[in-house]
């Protein structure tokens, strides 16, 4: 059974999830620049050995943050093996770096043994190299010169579905700099699951409402009509929520948005709320999530080659987490915007706000 259905039958059968996240600030962790030496640091792998990244000076080192759980690195786990294995053979080392609190070793390691790992993965126990690379994400890939430096970071390629595939980043990345060139494009955004880091929050999402009758409308939505939706809502307050039904922050934080909704929806306010899971799982995993939430409010899910499209609608400095929101006053000007699990409060405030403007 996939983590997705997984989810969403737990959601049905229970009257609450509890579901363990990173207590997010909005603020990304800092992070190496491109041409700095990347911080060294000493893990052991499943067999309790340890590895230090200056052990492989000399090399080229692809340091990948992984997890067993979550779906997006499910989806590029064979093409993470192929890189592992292609670029084994050119000299390279990959390193997997396991940060999620919730997965200990025994779980990293029958995960291994039943998928198959062949590469060097070790535990980050605390978070500690996570927070070194400012990594945010599962997968996240960081590229490491022979030299210390790093030299690339950011995505596998530009899609989860191996159909929509039409760059394929971290393969130019290496292939550039074993060739003794500048990586041409050493700054992609990483997309995927975020990283449960230790003294999480354990936060719970009430399901106890009972299924709508209707079946909901689910849309395909692609970059350049989200920008028509935007201009089009002029004279209206627009809330943008960007989720996912297995990102489990945003399953947390959703009934916020189905009770705002329904408190100010005849006060001029509209949300959206753009799911960024398949297109091809729409029957499957988002309607039966929104009607089981009852959201009366427009859902769509993007339909996109490339995510960083959407992104550049939104904000270009948007790093892609999940849940984002934006919101847009009666002009159509942003006035708000958060990354990862939104406080009340302050989103209620901001709505108060454009709504008086």
């Amino acid at each position: 059974m996939s983590k997705r259905v997984s989810i969403l039958l737990a959601l049905s059968l229970t009257l609450f999830i509890a579901l363990v996240i990173e207590a997010s600030t909005g603020v990304e962790p800092s992070k190496p620049g491109i041409g700095q030496l990347a911080p060294d640091f000493t893990l052991k792998d499943l067999n309790g050995q340890p590895h230090s990244l200056k052990d492989y000076r000399g090399k080229v080192v692809i340091v990948s943050f992984i997890s067993t759980e979550c779906p997006v690195v499910s989806a590029y786990l064979e093409r993470i093996k192929a890189i592992a294995a292609d670029y084994k053979a050119r000299n390279v080392v990959f390193l997997g770096i396991n940060s999620n609190s919730t997965e200990p070793v025994s779980t990293i390691r029958e995960h291994a043994a039943k998928n198959n790992l062949t590469f060097t993965i070790l535990k980050d126990e605390g978070n500690q190299v996570a927070d070194a690379y400012g990594a945010s994400f599962t997968p996240e890939m960081y590229v490491i010169d022979t030299t210390g430096r790093l030299r690339y970071h950011g995505r596998i390629d530009n899609a989860p579905e191996v159909r929509r595939v039409t760059r394929h980043d971290l393969r130019q990345a290496l292939d550039e700099l074993l060739a003794g060139k500048a990586v041409s494009a050493p700054e992609t955004k990483a997309f995927g699951c975020v990283i449960k880091r230790t003294g999480a929050t354990t936060l719970q999402a009430t399901t106890s409402a009972p299924l709508l009758q209707d079946q909901p409308r689910v849309l395909l939505l692609k970059p350049a009509e989200l920008a028509k939706l935007i201009q089009q809502a002029k004279e209206q307050v627009l809330v943008i929520n960007f989720w996912a039904t297995w990102c489990s922050p945003c399953v947390v934080e959703f009934p916020e948005f189905v009770s705002i909704d329904e408190k100010y929806r005849d006060k001029g306010v509209r949300i959206l709320a753009i799911s960024a899971d398949d297109p091809g799982e729409i029957n499957s995993a988002v309607i039966p999530f929104v009607k089981q939430m009852k959201a009366r409010f427009e859902i769509y899910v993007q339909d996109v080659e490339d995510p960083q499209e959407m992104i550049d609608v939104v904000n270009k400095d948007w790093p892609g987490t999940l849940p984002a929101t934006f919101i847009f006053d009666r002009q159509g000007k942003m006035i708000f915007q958060h990354f990862g699990i939104v406080d009340r409060e302050k989103l209620i405030a901001a709505i108060e706000s454009a709504l008086r403007s």
